[in-house]
């Protein structure tokens, strides 16, 4: 909008100049008179004296009354003058500058709020030039916001041919401003039809890249911008729209000082740390657009209870001033992140705890009874990790009943069939709820299907009814903290095992490793380490994690090696043996000599683990094949699998929506993962939320919301489907529901999946 006031002198036209007349005063002196009264002069001599002195003061008296009602009059002009301004008007033309300096006093009436006294000047003003009037009334209806009126008086100034272009543009805004689209359009090039006329005025680059800019042809608008020496700060503000709206905020941020766009610039950029001090003080002035914006800002930055107090004034109102589109970060997908976040961190703390609950052994109540049991029923099972409770062993047919039946479940679970191994101790469970071992054992197969909920309420059980069962006491100390349990209720039950536990025997050093390494204290991890204790696959998972958290190569590898020459042809163990002994810093070869490994393992690595067995088998082989580009052959293998088996079909379902999903054929994760949930009755907290990211991919919002909602009720500490939830409540305009999500998720979380942008 140009409400630019007449600056431009039109020094060509023809207006004839008329000058004010003035009022003279001739004082005739009588020739005659005088010589007859020349005898008298020196008698009127003195009396002359006294007169003209009297005349001196009274003009001096005279003068400072017309300064002092002069500097009066600059802000305030009486009505008797704007009439006797208006008479001399109407008998006859006065020079221009003296209507300017009126326009002037009108403008410095408008500024005092003297609206209707500004009118009437420029009312009376406009029986000498009316086009000059009419332009100037026009102005001052827009900062009235009367834009009807104000394109009325702007018709007129046209009309008379003055300031034909500079009222057209003028006209235009104020078309605009009443959304009357056709009006705009008429204005806009009808200011491109005058716009010659002004080329020999100094505002002429001005008036060119308005005309253009409305007319959409943003880079002639620019040309003329850059030119343009008149208005500087509408200048740079027109500037900063061009470039805003071409998405060059890099320039924008170059053209201006507004906090608001140079806070907006610097987020479009992801520069979110320098947008948010602009966007914070902008907030002062824009409560709304700015601090919804800020909200926006910081939920980038991780600083999600603030985004989430910013938007409580949007809530209020009901309004989302910024929609959003959530979608799914691209580097889940993207091989080459794949292999350069495994080459910074190939396993993290969560990965190793994971593998020792893989490894962790299963008990019975005898186990002579249970070996004799397995042995007869499946040759070749290792029974390394079983351990047993003899003094729980009665004499009872009922207690010998419930071990074989637990032997059962023991041997489909040592087969990799971790969800028939579940279903059955579930099922005794419901029978013999008094039983310890069993809630162990029933914990464990929850803890392996990552269902941490279920885990730590049979975990917590299995210790309260027997405080000696150690490592459900410790499983109880990491579950819990996966789920969120308050630390003070944890730190109790550290305190009765640490009670408990015989720390001096040598046979409770593994606990106490285990303690060590839960709480981030490897004194005693590495003690165990060094004991050189029995190479079972448990105790070995214990010191490859204890060996890998502190950064020991040599014997980490050589306790990989043990591993594998224990568990040939597990796929834990190869996967662990593989990165021991190759370099991870050279990713590309790293992820090219697992190709021959990985066709290797199709044929000869158990992969009853990947297809049925705990999570944690099939994610790390999941995980390998992605990074070396395998997942296609994963793919082919696993539908194959589920063509050729008719029992136990979840597992292998679930693990080939996983592939599906990270393979992009979103659609069929989707409809995999749908299934699951709806007729496999899978609904713990990563099949939900996996899910829900699945649902995202192939654009099936709605069914996300639902997702996340049930994800996060399994395990509030899911701060991914929090966010994820949050971020759809969000784009669904569901403030409420957003903001109650992103205050639940502590600063500095940072969303492997979730992203989102605003939508133009």
């Amino acid at each position: 909008m140009a409400e630019e006031e007449k600056q431009d002198n039109q020094e060509n036209s023809e207006e004839n100049e008329i000058i004010i007349e003035e009022d003279e005063n001739s004082e005739s002196e009588n020739n005659e008179q005088i010589e007859e009264e020349e005898n008298k002069k020196k008698k009127l001599f003195l009396i002359l004296i006294a007169l003209l002195i009297t005349i001196i003061i009274l003009l001096l008296v005279l003068l400072l009354v017309l300064v002092l009602k002069k500097k009066k009059e600059e802000n305030n002009i009486p009505k008797e003058k704007i009439e006797q301004i208006t008479k001399k008007l109407q008998k006859k033309h006065i020079q221009k500058t003296t209507i300017d300096e009126f326009v002037k006093k009108a403008n410095i009436l408008f500024a005092k709020g003297e609206h209707q006294k500004a009118l009437n000047l420029l009312n009376k003003l406009s029986v000498f030039s009316e086009s000059l009037s009419n332009y100037n009334l026009g102005v001052i209806q827009i900062k009235e916001k009367n834009y009807k009126k104000a394109i009325e008086y702007f018709n007129k100034a046209i009309a008379n041919k003055d300031n034909s272009c500079i009222s057209a543009i003028n006209a235009a805004y104020c078309s605009l401003q009443l959304k009357d689209k056709k009006r705009f359009e008429y204005y806009s090039h009808l200011a491109e039809l005058y716009l010659p006329q002004t080329t020999t005025l100094k505002g002429y680059p001005y008036y060119y890249a308005l005309v253009h800019y409305y007319l959409g042809e943003e880079f002639e608008a620019l040309a003329g911008l850059d030119k343009s020496k008149s208005y500087p700060k509408i200048t740079k503000e027109l500037k900063t729209a061009i470039y805003n709206l071409y998405d060059d905020p890099y320039h924008a941020i170059d053209t201006t000082k507004d906090d608001f766009i140079l806070g907006m610039s610097y987020a479009r950029i992801g520069e979110y740390a320098l947008a948010k001090p602009h966007l914070q003080k902008a907030s002062l002035t824009y409560p709304l657009k700015a601090g919804v914006a800020l909200a926006l800002v910081e939920l980038k930055l991780q600083e999600y209870k603030n985004a989430s107090n910013n938007l409580k004034n949007a809530e209020k109102k009901d309004t989302v001033v910024y929609p959003i589109k959530v979608s799914l970060k691209p580097k889940i997908f993207d091989i080459q992140v794949a292999q350069q976040k495994f080459k910074k961190k190939p396993f993290s703390k969560d990965d190793w705890i994971n593998i020792i609950f893989y490894y962790a052994p299963y008990k019975v109540f005898d186990i002579t009874q249970t070996i004799q049991f397995l042995q007869k029923g499946s040759f070749g099972i290792a029974l390394d990790d079983i351990s047993g409770a003899n003094k729980y062993l009665a004499k009872s047919s009922t207690i010998s009943n419930l071990n074989l039946k637990m032997s059962q479940g023991i041997k489909e679970a040592l087969n990799y069939h971790i969800v028939i191994a579940n279903k059955i101790f579930a099922k005794l469970a419901k029978k013999h709820k008094y039983h310890s071992i069993l809630q162990y054992d029933l914990a464990l197969t929850y803890a392996n299907l990552k269902d941490y909920q279920k885990a730590y309420i049979h975990f917590l059980r299995a210790y309260h009814l027997d405080s000696n069962n150690y490592l459900a006491g410790i499983f109880t100390l990491i579950t819990g903290k996966r789920i969120g349990i308050k630390q003070k209720y944890l730190d109790i039950i550290q305190s009765q095992l640490n009670a408990d536990i015989d720390f001096s025997n040598q046979k409770n050093k593994k606990y106490s490793a285990l303690i060590s390494f839960v709480t981030n204290n490897y004194s005693d991890s590495l003690s165990f380490v060094q004991s050189n204790p029995k190479n079972t696959k448990f105790n070995l998972a214990i010191e490859l994690a204890t060996l890998y958290e502190l950064g020991e190569k040599t014997y980490f590898t050589q306790k990989a090696t043990t591993l594998k020459t224990i568990a040939p042809k597990d796929v834990i163990s190869n996967l662990i043996y593989f990165y021991a002994t190759h370099n991870v810093n050279n990713i590309k070869k790293f992820a090219l000599d697992y190709q021959r490994v990985f066709q290797n393992s199709l044929n000869n690595w158990n992969l009853n683990s990947v297809y049925y067995g705990p999570l944690v088998a099939g994610e790390m082989y999941i995980k390998f094949a992605k990074l070396s580009g395998q997942l296609a052959k994963l793919r082919d293998k696993l539908q194959n699998e589920v063509l050729s088996t008719n029992s136990d079909l979840t597992p292998l379902l679930k693990n080939l929506a996983f592939v599906e999903l990270f393979s992009g054929n979103t659609e069929e994760s989707y409809s995999l993962f749908n299934d699951l949930i709806d007729n496999k009755h899978q609904n713990d907290s990563k099949t939900l939320f996996y899910g829900a990211v699945a649902s995202i991919a192939a654009n099936h919002h709605a069914n996300a919301i639902a997702l996340l909602a049930l994800a996060k009720a399994k395990n509030k500490q899911n701060y991914e489907a929090r966010y994820g939830l949050g971020l759809l409540y969000h784009e669904a305009k569901n403030l409420r529901g957003a903001t109650v999500q992103y205050s639940k998720i502590p600063t500095g979380f940072k969303s492997e999946f979730f992203d989102f942008k605003v939508k133009p």
